[in-house]
């Protein structure tokens, strides 16, 4: 069934679900290149929401964190083989350290995101996730479209510039949005809001799908 481009740009509210489709992977071997164990670090998202479920909260808490080293791991290794620039991979990480805490919030027995009047943290980490998961899915299929990858892309494009936000650039960002709503004028959602995107941002998500699309 091909996946339509609501499925993709949206994706608000299905992470939970997707997680439990993904497919179980197997842990990396000392043979794998750190392009391999990068990829298993984003498969392995459905154990962390597994390490997150029940009364242990801490358990998935250090599992996203050693998550997290393996992924900066792994970036580093690229990075010096000249494989990525310094830049395109800290786009990455911090792409990758919303997402693992997207899913350990989730499934954690802990306080949900504390409400704001604007926040698309919550989102746009959804998003990341229940991409990565329909990425994955696709890496099976030989009948690949390439409308539907592009639209992928352009949507990954925008969580990571989002996610790659500072705290003050992200402030500058909601303060006008909040002037606006007091006033009585309706937040936008997320895939409405205009964000730059950076060649930095445009390139991670070019190797972020690319690497997800493997077999």
């Amino acid at each position: 069934m091909r996946l339509t481009r609501r499925e993709f740009i949206k994706g608000v509210g299905v992470a939970a679900a997707s997680w439990v489709l993904l497919r179980c992977r197997a842990l990396p071997s000392q043979d794998d290149s750190p392009r391999d164990e990068l990829r298993s670090v984003w498969m392995r998202l459905d154990w962390l929401a597994e390490q997150s479920t029940g009364d242990d909260w801490e358990r998935g808490d250090q599992a996203r964190q050693e998550l997290a080293a393996q992924h900066r791991a792994a970036l580093d290794e690229l990075v010096a083989a000249g494989d990525l620039s310094p830049e395109v991979a800290e786009e990455l990480q911090a792409a990758y350290e919303a997402a693992s805490y997207h899913v350990f919030r989730s499934h954690a027995p802990i306080t949900c995101y504390e409400p704001m009047i604007v926040d698309y943290a919550p989102t746009s980490s959804d998003q990341l996730t229940t991409q990565a998961d329909l990425l994955a899915e696709m890496a099976d299929r030989s009948d690949l479209d390439p409308a539907t990858v592009s639209q992928a892309q352009a949507a990954v494009e925008r969580d990571i510039a989002f996610l790659s936000l500072s705290s003050d650039e992200r402030n500058a960002l909601y303060d006008p949005l909040i002037q606006a709503a007091s006033q009585g004028t309706a937040v936008p959602p997320f895939d409405q809001l205009d964000l730059e995107i950076t060649p930095e941002a445009a390139e991670a998500a070019r190797f972020l799908v690319e690497l997800l699309l493997e077999e």
